[in-house]
């Protein structure tokens, strides 16, 4: 998907190399002169990075802010942290979201302190050791906090003005206004009216520069639904979350974004905060602006309200790595649910010059009705009703997986559905794929970015992620040579290589009674 994003943007001028679209070749060099001369990026003073692009066809723009933090970087006891901090950061600062903020803040002290003698008892009915007498005591403690903490959050919530930067921004026009967070990055994102920008950049970094965590508890509450309806009433996420943990283990790919259903409700304020700080600093942040601008105003602009934002040291990686495999790792999940499975391959992060193979490999196996797999275990031996292939999950920034979804009609079939890939994977490995098999899976590339995301948006989606995850965003201008460069030896190489059983894992959905 992520060359999908990329050769979209690429192909946002079209119009212009329409007569190009046809031939086998694309003129990558004649285009990124073009692409360029449209480009300027400047880092800031405090170590930020912006990428503002001019394209004139409309009077808006699309501000796109990505951070280098996901849950890869949270330590397991505060797995969902990332996740929890993108709903906080929207809850305001000391001049939005409240009507009255000093007063306000005498509350939101009380509740902290509270939350904080709270959490800390809870955490230590974790201790098996305690006597019953103990427990009856910490019980009743907490009660009494709980009363209070509940008073202090009514009084608090007097001031709140919930939603006042999405009130504000509508009012000026913003489209798209949203946010999300992968296992790499968080992304801030809005489309506005050209003439928005300074109050884009002003209410922005005014969440980065002085965030307010308020509504944290009863936020809490809701990342706690959230989890339930998107994972714990879905058998296939949590299957997909009995995957990571058993192909990563403790390493940091090896949580769910969302994080762990025993561990969210002991996400602490003060951890929230201290991984805030910790994080989010201007050397790991990206601005993307793509839209009708002017450069030197636009990085005034930018260095005026971003560069508030105090320059920081780089924050170490959680320190727990990935573990190559020595063996076939395989788990079952029980649910009363319809059979699946999800089995992958070990592969190195998105940049290893294999990477580019890997996204056609995920293409040639479940890209369409005539991709090997689908063609084979959907439409002619009717083993599943679905097959999905990822190239990289479930980020690209670490050593990650090369997986294969399959939604299945019947858990007799594993070991057919598991026959049906290791012979398609030989077949490519032994064959490998004809030459108009893999043109047309190029051609389709091509075929799909005219019709989506041909906007600033997707401009400045993948501009950000390729400077902020593969260190520089001419780096998108190499992908079609690259995917050009993806020959039938360079497929048998890539399975004969990493598709063996000592690097797969398989897990398994085994229904129960209905």
């Amino acid at each position: 998907m992520r060359l999908l994003v990329l050769l979209t943007a690429f192909f946002c001028w079209a119009s212009v190399y329409a007569a190009d679209l046809a031939a086998e070749k694309f003129n990558v060099s004649e285009f990124q002169k073009t692409i360029e001369a449209k480009i300027q990026k400047r880092t800031l003073s405090n170590g930020l990075r912006v990428i503002a692009m001019r394209q004139t066809s409309s009077p808006t723009i699309a501000c796109y802010l990505k951070i280098g933090v996901g849950s890869a970087n949270e330590p397991f006891d505060q797995s969902g942290t990332a996740h929890f901090l993108e709903h906080l950061l929207f809850k305001g600062t000391p001049t939005m979201g409240t009507t009255n903020y000093k007063d306000e803040k005498v509350y939101l002290e009380q509740i902290e302190a509270d939350g904080e003698r709270i959490d800390s008892l809870e955490r230590t009915l974790l201790n098996p050791l305690l006597t019953a007498d103990e427990r009856a005591k910490i019980a009743a403690r907490m009660k009494v906090l709980e009363n209070r903490l509940e008073r202090w959050q009514k009084s608090a919530q007097k001031f709140v003005i919930s939603e006042e930067d999405s009130q504000a921004y509508s009012l000026a026009g913003q489209m798209g206004y949203n946010a999300y967070t992968t296992t790499d990055v968080t992304n801030y994102q809005i489309k506005l009216p050209a003439h928005r920008l300074e109050m884009w950049a002003e209410l922005e970094s005014n969440r980065f520069l002085d965030p307010v965590l308020r509504e944290f508890y009863p936020e809490r509450k809701v990342i706690k639904e959230e989890r339930r309806m998107r994972y714990d009433s879905r058998p296939t996420s949590l299957l997909y979350e009995l995957f990571l943990k058993t192909a990563f283990g403790m390493s940091p790919y090896g949580k769910p974004v969302i994080g762990f259903e025993k561990s969210m409700h002991r996400l602490r304020l003060k951890e929230t905060r201290e991984f805030f700080d910790t994080n989010y600093v201007p050397s790991r942040m990206v601005i993307a602006i793509v839209g009708d601008i002017e450069f030197e105003k636009t990085f005034a602009i930018m260095e005026k309200y971003f560069g508030r934002i105090k320059a920081r040291r780089t924050p170490e990686f959680p320190p727990t790595v990935y573990e190559p495999q020595k063996g076939r790792r395989i788990a079952y999940l029980e649910a009363k649910n319809s059979p699946a499975m999800i089995t992958g391959w070990a592969r190195p992060s998105v940049l290893h010059p294999d990477d580019r193979a890997f996204e056609v490999l995920a293409r040639l196996l479940g890209d369409g009705q005539t991709s090997r797999l689908v063609n084979r275990l959907v439409i002619r031996d009717k083993l599943t009703g679905d097959v999905k292939v990822g190239s990289s999950t479930p980020g690209d920034k670490l050593d990650t997986q090369f997986t294969i979804f399959a939604d299945v009609f019947d858990a007799a079939s594993y070991a057919a559905i598991e026959k049906g890939i290791a012979e398609e994977l030989d077949r490519l490995k032994n064959e490998g794929p004809s030459a108009e098999e893999l043109q047309k899976i190029k051609n389709r590339y091509i075929a799909e970015l005219v019709h989506t995301l041909q906007q600033n948006a997707g401009l400045a989606d993948t501009l950000s992620y390729y400077d902020l995850i593969m260190q520089d965003y001419r780096k998108m201008f190499s992908a079609i040579e690259e995917v050009e460069q993806v020959d039938a030896a360079k497929i048998k190489a890539l399975v004969a290589k990493y598709f063996t059983e000592t690097q797969n894992t398989t897990v398994y959905l085994k229904p129960t009674g209905k």
